[in-house]
């Protein structure tokens, strides 16, 4: 998360993802991979909305949620926002509301929460204080893993992995 908020030049990025560590077994590499994608199109839409209405300045909040059955990974920022038209079908391959976008990105952090148990939930962000009623403000992307789901599935792939390695 570091790394990629140092990669933001003139982006605020709040990482409210500190304090006591939070273990999850998961394979480390495929979660790194998800959460840099969303920082990627969320600094993306925020630099595009910037270079189109340059205040309020640019910022995405980082966060880390947990309670007793999952953990969740959200991602909100003050960008372009998500379409409201046909918003479900943005994590599908090849779907993408960007020129130069590939329409891989959300699809394949939507396939690595399924294989780890989770989901991928895509909406607005929380709106800005003083915000006019009904102003979208943003995107908000959230990774949720169910805390039992993500150590089931981990045994599940490294049995399989096994499994084959014997074959």
């Amino acid at each position: 998360m570091f790394l990629a908020a140092r990669g933001l030049s003139d982006i605020e990025v709040d990482c409210d993802v500190c304090g006591e560590a939070v273990p999850i077994m998961c394979d480390a590499g495929l979660i790194s991979q998800a959460l840099l994608n969303v920082l990627k199109n969320a600094g993306e839409a925020v630099a595009a909305r910037v270079a189109a209405t340059p205040s309020p300045p640019g910022r995405i909040r980082v966060q880390l949620i947990e309670d007793p059955t999952s953990i969740t990974f959200e991602i909100q920022d003050n960008g372009l926002g998500l379409p409201t038209k046909n918003r479900d079908r943005l994590a599908e391959p090849y779907v993408t509301t960007r020129e130069k976008g590939t329409g891989l990105g959300l699809a394949i952090v939507k396939r690595i929460c399924e294989e780890h148990g989770g989901e991928l939930l895509l909406g607005d962000a929380d709106p800005l204080p003083g915000a006019p009623p009904g102003a979208v403000s943003g995107a908000k992307v959230m990774l949720r893993f169910a805390r039992h789901s993500l150590s089931d599935k981990l045994q599940q792939t490294r049995s399989a992995q096994s499994t084959l390695a014997t074959a």
